[in-house]
C-alpha cells in the first residue's frame, strides 16, 4: 500500500507523497533510520530510540527518508492495537507523520544493492541509504549490522543506536551535534 493509498482510508496520513525539494546539506550527517528504532523513539519516549528521534526533530542530523519506508512507518503507526497499547493519539501520529514530510529528506533508494542481505525485508533500508549517500544507518537489526565496515557499501557506516546518539553529543572540541567530520 502506498501512502496515496492510506491517505484515502486514514484522515491522518498526508493527503499526498510529494519529493522533497530541499538542496543536499553536506555540513550535516545524512542518515537512515530504521523502522522499528523510529516507531520505538514514537511511543516509549525514552532511551536511546527517543534521544535520535529528538536530535532529528532538533535538526541534529538529516533523516533520510523514501516513499517505502514513510509508508511502513505510517502503517505500524496506524494500527489500532499499536495506538491502544502505547497510548498514541490521533494528533500524536498525524504530527509525526507530516514532521517526516516537511523535514525528512526524500530520497529514491538505489534501483540495486551491490551485497546480498539474509534477510530480503531489509532490502528497502539498505537501498535507502545506499542511493540517499547516508553517512550513517542506524538499526538494532543484526542483519544490517553485520555489513558494518563492507567495503561495497561506500563507507556507509551501520551502527546501533546507541552509538549514533553518543556520536551526536556535543564534545570539548565542538565535534558531534551531526557535524560531519572531516575523512
Amino acid at each position: 500500500m502506498t501512502l496515496r493509498q492510506l491517505s484515502r482510508t486514514s484522515p491522518l496520513l498526508l493527503k499526498s507523497f510529494a519529493k522533497n525539494s530541499m538542496t543536499k546539506n553536506r555540513t550535516q550527517v545524512r542518515t537512515v533510520v530504521d523502522t522499528n528504532l523510529f516507531v520505538s523513539g514514537l511511543i516509549i519516549k525514552r532511551g536511546n530510540p527517543y534521544e535520535l528521534l529528538e536530535a532529528w526533530r532538533r535538526k541534529g542530523f538529516v533523516l533520510l527518508i523514501s516513499e517505502a519506508l514513510q509508508t511502513e512507518i505510517a502503517e505500524v503507526l496506524i494500527r489500532p492495537e499499536i495506538k491502544q497499547k502505547y497510548h498514541l493519539t490521533a494528533d500524536e501520529v498525524e504530527d509525526t507523520l507530516r514532521l517526516l514530510q516537511a523535514e525528512a529528506l526524500h530520497v529514491v533508494p538505489a534501483p540495486a544493492l551491490p551485497v546480498t542481505l539474509r534477510n530480503p525485508k531489509d532490502e528497502k533500508v539498505l537501498a535507502l541509504a545506499i542511493g540517499g549517500e547516508a553517512d550513517y544507518l542506524v538499526t538494532g537489526d543484526e542483519d544490517l549490522l553485520t555489513l558494518q565496515g563492507n567495503s561495497d557499501l561506500r563507507g556507509l557506516r551501520i551502527v546501533r543506536s546507541t552509538a549514533f546518539v553518543a556520536l551526536l553529543k556535543p564534545t570539548k572540541r565542538g565535534e558531534g551535534r551531526g557535524r560531519r567530520r572531516a575523512a
